[in-house]
Parts: C-alpha cells; structure tokens; sequence
C-alpha cells in the first residue's frame, strides 16, 4: 500500500497570496510532509504566507518566473519520492482523495499518467461531502473506476519523474499553456496510458492561482498564442504546421477586427495577444523572450 512517503506534492506559484493559505490549510495535506513549492518570482506575500502557515514546505524561489513547467522541473529537481503529485493551488481534495488516489495507482502500475476527476462545482466545497460524491457519480454516470483518455490536465496529475531524463517531465521551450498537452502526447509515444480515476474527486477553482491583472491576462494569452503554435509545429510535418498556424493568426485577426468593430474589448485584448504570441514564435522568438512585448 502506498503512503504519503511515495508520494511528493509539487505546486507552482505565482502572487498566488489570495489562495494559497486556503490551499495549505486542508486538513488532507496536514500530515503530508513531502510538500515542495517553486515561487516563480512573486511580487506579493505568496512565499512569506508559505513560511508562515507551513514552515515544514520546502520553498525553491525562483530568481525570475521561468514558466510553469521550467518550475516543476526545478521542483522535480529535488524530489526524492517514487511518484510526484503535480497540483495547482487552486484545487481542493475531496474528503477521501488520497486513499483514493492511492487505491488507483495500485489498479494502474503500469499508466504514465494518473490524474483524479476534476470538478468545477462550488458544491464539492459543501458538507456533506459523502453524500455529494454519491450525487456527483450518479450526475457525471461515473460507473467505472478508471478512464483511459487522451489527454490529461496540468491541474492535477500523478507521474513518476524517472520515465523521463534527467526527471524533467516538461518541455522547457514552452512557457505557459500547452505543457500538458505536450506532456499528455510524450506519454502517448512511450505507448503508456494515460489514466483519469472516476472515484477520485478534486475540485478545481480555476484561473485564480494569479491574480487577474490586466499583465496576468496580456501575458497568459500571448503565451497561449506561442505555445499553441509551438506544440502545432513540434507534432506535425513542417508544411503542415505552418499552413495550420498561419490559418490560426488569420482567424485571431478576423477576430481582432470584429471585437474592435463591436467594441467588446474584453474579448478583443485576448485576441490581440494571443496575436502577438503567434507573431513572436513566427519571428523564431523564444517564449522566454517577451520583453519587447510588454
């Protein structure tokens, strides 16, 4: 039977100070002590609250936001666990996650991928959570334990790191956006499975592991443009890809001129950087290089 020993809890944050105590604070995480979390530069009291609330976590600060997945590979870097649990901290667990999680790796010893159900319901936060779970099979038709699937999200996901080199699970070009979809197809090519239990619950927030400031939003969504167009010319032939992704720039523009024409700015400025993003890989920029950008 696995344990909380075989298992190390990998969190990136981000000024994710407004969620990450209520994070911490879930009694299913108290007696875990194989917590590491890589800060990637916040400029708010995420890491002091950290210190604060679980003195035990080991905290990498990062000199500079390197990514999401650059930052789970520098977690990664110093587990010492058979298995890594990669979360957001805008996730709660359900009341019996773990025992379910770990009852679904034992069905599973040979999956490359392991994640629960992920739930966006503000019910899962409510008593009695027996009950809602009973509710919530009958709701989703959850009549079996486990689900073979194509893709598996960055939210939530259990993996061994020594499947891959050097432990690294993420392809460092990519920024943000897409790490799970490169992650997912990796997993694919190793001829693994990729498992997503139906009795393990998780109910994930979303968007909220950073604060939505005008920056969060120019910088996700011009990372979603280059990433998407990066992950569209790693896994297809080069004609291909470049057709696709010059057929996607075009649609964003179409788009750009139909939000302007209504005025609907907040569809607009999405459109507008995921634009740019495009623009900038189109150009052999690196993800890392935005700068002249913002």
């Amino acid at each position: 039977m696995l344990t909380n020993q075989d298992i190390s809890i990998i969190l990136v944050t981000y000024n994710s100070e407004t969620i990450i105590k209520k994070f911490l604070l879930q009694n299913q995480l108290q007696d875990h002590k194989n917590i590491i979390i890589v800060d990637n530069a916040s400029r708010d009291k995420t890491v002091s609250l950290i210190k604060k609330i679980r003195p035990d976590v080991h905290v990498i600060q990062s000199k500079e936001n390197i990514g999401f997945g650059s930052a789970v590979n520098l977690g990664l870097a110093s587990n010492n666990s058979e298995y890594a649990l990669v979360i957001n901290p805008d996730t709660f667990f359900s009341t019996s996650f773990f025992n379910d999680l770990y009852a679904g790796v034992l069905r599973n010893k040979k999956a490359g991928l392991i994640a629960p159900t992920i739930v966006n319901d503000n019910y899962f936060l409510s008593p009695p959570l027996t009950e809602f779970k009973k509710n919530l099979n009958h709701k989703l038709n959850l009549n079996v334990y486990d689900q073979s699937v194509d893709f598996i999200s960055g939210a939530c996901f259990l993996v061994k790191p020594n499947l891959f080199n050097c432990g690294k699970i993420f392809d460092e070009n990519i920024f943000m956006f897409y790490e799970d979809n490169d992650l997912s197809q990796q997993i694919g090519l190793m001829g693994l499975d990729k498992i997503i239990l139906s009795d393990c619950l998780i109910y994930h927030q979303g968007e909220s592991s950073s604060s939505p400031t005008p920056f969060i939003i120019a910088l996700k969504n011009f990372h979603y443009g280059w990433s998407e167009s990066y992950f569209t010319k790693k896994y297809r032939s080069s004609r291909t890809a470049k057709w696709k992704n010059f057929l996607s720039a075009a649609n964003y523009l179409k788009r750009i001129v139909l939000f302007s024409a209504i005025l609907n700015t907040n569809r607009l400025i999405p459109s507008w950087y995921r634009l740019k993003g495009k623009i900038s890989f189109m150009r052999d920029k690196k993800a890392q290089d935005i700068k002249e950008y913002f």
